[in-house]
């Protein structure tokens, strides 16, 4: 059963997906949405998609499209994403899901209500290096977790673009902390507790921010995200009996090395970067399914969530949410 793919917006993200989707057996694009008639011609060109639509509207009416994926930025993503579902579309939606909890329950209510399937594009949890790491510790391999340690931090200094915008959910935390907290909570578990701190940028979104999270099992996660600066983007988790780095870039990683008694393998696994995900939105649909087992839609209001209560202890307020503010 072949899979045919709507893609929403022509940015960098969604010219990666074009380009995994084009390599997945079964998965067809057959169409592209744009805010303009002109950028979705240019995007169909380059992609060999048959049909380019200049609105998000006429892409989800577009009758020949199964599943749509969203690329556009976050302060899209709920009006996008419920015209999509209401429109019988299945949908994968780019991280972060949505500005906040409140949009993702109503992202996730439309689903249900429509019974088509919907997923946060979190693609490291579908990473095979995470998912080693993950039965690696589960084996005790590394004794108990005792810390984790992971930072995002690119020098992004343009200050008109969208990683520095308020009005379409820019900010450090949202594009990268994100991943910093997901690995976290991939490894060990949702937080009990969580410290940040933060500066913000004239605009009022956060440029830098960092903080603890607490697990139930008494581990403790440090994350940093900025983007004023550059990291070595690893991540370290120690064990009582020994330690674990992932290599740079942690959230698509091909490789990791463990250290025990003082002995270090590295171990290579490679990785197919968003195709991972994308197919298994396609056997999810296959199969009649509506959500995710591996990105559950608890694990994604569990994320949006705990970014909502970082935000709120570094001040950092969205235009669509100054009503609710106080």
């Amino acid at each position: 059963m072949t899979i045919r793919w709507g893609i929403a917006s022509t940015g960098k993200i969604s010219t990666s997906m074009a380009q995994a989707l084009a390599g997945i057996d079964g998965a067809e694009i057959v169409a592209v949405g744009s805010r303009s008639q002109s950028a979705a011609d240019e995007f169909a060109q380059q992609h060999s998609i048959g049909r380019a639509h200049g609105s998000h509207s006429e892409l989800c009416a577009d009758p020949d499209v199964d599943v749509i994926y969203i690329g556009s930025p976050h302060s899209e993503h709920r009006s996008m994403t419920i015209e999509a579902l209401e429109a019988g579309k299945h949908v994968l939606c780019e991280k972060a899901f949505a500005l906040n909890r409140n949009d993702a329950e109503a992202m996730i209510e439309a689903a249900k209500q429509n019974d088509r399937f919907l997923m946060e594009a979190m693609w490291s949890w579908f990473m095979p290096c995470w998912h080693e790491i993950r039965g690696r510790i589960e084996a005790g391999e590394i004794g108990d977790i005792v810390t984790l340690d992971a930072t995002f931090a690119l020098d992004l200094p343009d200050p008109d673009g969208r990683h520095r915008r308020r009005d379409i959910g820019g900010g450090a935390l949202l594009d990268l902390g994100i991943y910093p907290l997901s690995i976290a909570r991939f490894l060990l578990g949702e937080p009990t507790d969580v410290r940040a701190l933060g500066r913000l940028t004239a605009d009022g979104v956060d440029a830098s921010v960092a903080g603890s999270l607490l697990h139930q099992s008494g581990a403790v996660t440090t994350f940093s995200t900025s983007l004023d600066a550059t990291s070595d983007l690893t991540a370290r988790i120690a064990g009582t009996g020994g330690r674990i780095e992932i290599h740079a870039p942690f959230w698509f990683p091909t490789a990791f090395t463990v250290t025990v008694d003082g002995t270090s393998e590295t171990i290579e696994i490679p990785n197919r970067g968003l195709a991972h995900e994308a197919e298994h939105v396609m056997e999810r649909i296959r199969a009649g399914h509506i959500e995710s087992d591996v990105q559950t839609w608890a694990a994604t209001l569990a994320n949006m969530g705990l970014m909502d209560e970082i935000r709120r202890q570094v001040g950092v307020i969205y235009p669509s949410e100054e009503g609710d503010a106080g």
